[in-house]
């Protein structure tokens, strides 16, 4: 048996393998990053200014959260939400809050304190919460309360 994977396996239908939802999470925060820096860099830029980095910082965050959420949900886990339910929402968002905290803090250290351009802090940024949420969602979003909701 091979150990490889195919294009149709990493893009097509649901998986509970690690390692193809990690290679799917990694598209949708590349998504997201991207999506997270046209929202920075338009709101630095043409609507509040570099004074405002930390606003910024947080709108953006939070609209590439949605998309993030959505993308999560529908294709790397396959969870879809029930009607009604919205605590996997409610915790996914408190795990992204904390992330968004991680996220901020590390963005305007890296431009105040060290002098770096804010998209590349913000990348920097994005890189280390990515492993953060990956790892916390995929245990207890859809892993724990996805038993305790009765999904395979």
């Amino acid at each position: 048996m091979r150990n490889t994977m195919t294009i149709k396996q990493l893009l097509i239908g649901k998986t509970e393998d690690s390692r193809i939802q990690i290679v799917r999470n990694a598209i949708v925060e590349s998504i997201r990053i991207g999506f997270n820096a046209l929202v920075l860099f338009l709101m630095t830029e043409y609507i509040l200014g570099e004074k405002y980095l930390e606003v910024n910082t947080f709108v953006a965050s939070m609209l590439s959260g949605l998309l993030n959420y959505a993308l999560s949900t529908i294709w790397v886990f396959h969870k879809r939400q029930k009607r009604g339910n919205i605590s996997r929402f409610v915790v996914f968002t408190i795990i992204g809050a904390v992330g968004l905290a991680l996220n901020v803090g590390i963005t305007s250290l890296l431009t105040k304190l060290c002098g770096i351009h804010y998209l590349v802090s913000n990348l920097i940024a994005q890189a280390i919460v990515f492993f953060f949420n990956f790892f916390m969602r995929k245990k207890i979003v859809y892993g724990m309360m996805s038993k305790e909701e009765g999904e395979s």
